[in-house]
C-alpha cells in the first residue's frame, strides 16, 4: 500500500504555493489534508520550503535543467492550469526531398510559462523525495517503541487508543509507536492501574517478565516489580485473563473484586499455576487513590500494606505484636502518620524514621 506521502496531491499543492489554484482546487487540497492530521506535516514542510525559497529567480534556487525536469514531470498533471500557461508543440511537415525522413517534433518554450509554478513543482519534488526517504528509512529501521518512566512520582499516561494508565513510582510502560493501528500490547515493569477502552476487535494485553494479562475493555491493577517474587492482578470492572507469559497456554479468568497471583518461575521448581482469591485487597489501589482503609486488620497486614504501598522498612520487636488488630482510614497518608496512630491503638512503641526504617516494640495489645 502506498504511503500517504506518495498519494499526496502534489499538483494541487504546487498550484497552491504558486497562487494558481482555483477555489475548488483549494477545497480539494484542504479536504485531503484534514482527512488525516499526520498529513499536515507535509503541508508545513512544503510551505516552509517555499518561504525559505522566497520565490527568487529560478537560477538562484535550481539550475535550469532541474527546473525543466521538474516542470516536465508536473506538467501532465496540471489539468486545471491556464491554457496560456501550457507549453505548446509544433509539428513540422516532412521535407518533400526526404523520402524516409521522420517528422520532427519541436518543443517551443512557452513565452508566458508560469515561473512560480515551475519553482513550486521543483520544491515539491525535493520535499517528496525527503518524504519518500523517510518512508524507506522506516522500512529499514523499525520505529523505536514509546517508553514512559514514572521516576519518583506517579504519572498518568494517555494511550493512543483512548485508554488511560496510572503508573506507580519507579514503574515503566512501553508500547509500539503504531499502537493505535495494530495490536494493543504494552510491556510493564512495576505497577500500574489500567482503564482500557473497549475494542472487541483489538484485545488489550499487558506483558511483564512473568505474566500475560489480556482484556477487551475493563479496569484493573497490575503489580509486577522485577524485584518481587510474584505478579498480582486485581480487577475492578470487566473480566481479565491472567496467564504465565512462557509455558502452557492456560489462564485464569478474574472478575470484579477478584485477585490473581502468579508466583515467579525462579521461586518455584516448576511453573506454578495462577492462584485466584475471591476478594482483592481493599488497599491495592492506595498508591493511586492516596487512601488507606483497614477494617479489623491484623498488624501483620497493616505492615505488609505499608511495605507494598510505600516501600517502607518496618520491623517488630516481638512477633506477638503482629496479631494485634486495627481499624482506621487515612487520606493522603504517610508511613510515619499511619504508624504513629497504629502504635497508639495497639499499645506499642514506635522508633526510627523513613531513612533507617521503623521499629514497633513494647507490650502491645493484650
Amino acid at each position: 500500500m502506498l504511503q500517504p506521502e506518495a498519494e499526496a496531491p502534489w499538483e494541487l499543492l504546487a498550484k497552491h504555493l504558486a497562487g494558481e489554484a482555483t477555489p475548488g482546487e483549494l477545497e480539494q487540497l484542504r479536504a485531503w489534508f484534514t482527512a488525516d492530521p499526520k498529513r499536515l506535516g507535509l503541508l508545513t514542510d512544503a510551505t516552509r520550503a517555499w518561504e525559505r525559497a522566497g520565490a527568487p529567480p529560478v537560477a538562484e534556487l535550481f539550475s535550469a535543467a532541474d527546473v525543466e525536469a521538474a516542470w516536465q514531470r508536473f506538467r501532465p498533471q496540471m489539468v486545471g492550469a491556464k491554457p496560456t500557461a501550457r507549453p505548446t508543440m509544433r509539428v513540422s511537415p516532412p521535407e518533400p526531398a526526404a523520402e524516409a525522413a521522420e517528422a520532427r517534433v519541436v518543443a517551443l518554450r512557452p513565452r508566458a510559462l508560469p515561473t512560480l509554478l515551475r519553482i513550486a513543482a521543483t520544491i515539491l519534488l525535493l520535499v517528496g523525495a525527503a518524504y519518500a526517504f523517510r518512508g524507506y528509512r522506516r522500512q529499514l529501521l523499525p520505529t523505536p517503541p514509546v517508553v514512559v518512566a514514572a521516576g519518583t512520582q506517579k504519572r498518568l499516561v494517555a494511550l493512543p487508543d483512548g485508554s488511560q494508565v496510572w503508573l506507580n513510582r519507579h514503574s515503566t510502560l512501553e508500547y509500539a509507536a503504531d499502537f493505535r493501528g495494530g495490536a494493543r500490547r504494552v510491556q510493564l515493569s512495576g505497577e500500574a492501574f489500567f482503564e482500557v477502552r473497549k475494542d472487541p476487535a483489538h484485545p488489550f494485553t499487558v506483558l511483564s517478565a512473568e505474566a500475560r494479562t489480556r482484556v477487551l475493555g475493563t479496569s484493573f491493577n497490575v503489580r509486577a516489580y522485577p524485584a518481587e517474587d510474584s505478579v498480582e492482578v486485581s480487577v475492578v470492572t470487566g473480566r481479565v485473563a491472567l496467564a504465565r507469559r512462557a509455558g502452557p497456554p492456560d489462564s485464569v479468568l478474574l472478575t470484579p473484586g477478584q485477585r490473581g497471583v502468579l508466583l515467579a518461575a525462579r521461586q518455584a521448581k516448576k511453573p506454578a499455576p495462577v492462584r485466584r482469591t475471591s476478594t482483592a485487597d481493599a488497599n491495592f489501589r492506595a498508591w493511586q487513590t492516596d487512601e488507606l482503609t483497614f477494617d479489623n486488620a491484623s498488624l501483620a497486614h497493616v505492615i505488609r500494606t505499608l511495605r507494598t504501598t510505600f516501600g517502607t522498612n518496618i520491623l517488630v520487636a516481638d512477633k506477638a505484636l503482629l496479631k494485634c488488630r486495627f481499624t482506621g482510614t487515612f487520606r493522603q497518608p504517610t508511613p510515619a502518620q499511619v504508624l504513629q496512630v497504629v502504635s497508639l491503638a495497639t499499645n506499642s512503641t514506635l522508633t526510627g524514621d523513613a531513612v533507617s526504617g521503623y521499629l514497633l516494640g513494647g507490650p502491645g495489645c493484650e
